[in-house]
């Protein structure tokens, strides 16, 4: 049986919104030499909101505040596409 429209339309987004999600953690991997990255979209699936967890080599002997700028500097494409 076929969804319906609307049912159609939220597996896309789904689906655009896992492939987001994908494409933010490959590059955080490959930028920052990740040995594990996890991005959850937070928003309620619209994509404005990210909830990220990475494990990365290059964080050791930095503060918070510097990884969380290195993560930012990654993404800093994706984070205007947000606003």
């Amino acid at each position: 049986p076929a969804l319906a429209p609307r049912a159609q339309r939220a597996l896309c987004a789904a689906a655009a919104a896992g492939d987001k999600e994908q494409a933010m953690a490959d590059k955080i991997t490959k930028e920052l030499g990740a040995t594990s990255v996890k991005v959850d979209d937070i928003s309620g699936g619209c994509g404005s909101m990210y909830n990220i967890t990475v494990v990365s080599p290059q964080f050791e002997g930095k503060r918070l505040v510097q990884q969380h700028k290195m993560v930012t500097e990654v993404l800093e494409e994706d984070i205007a596409e947000m606003h």
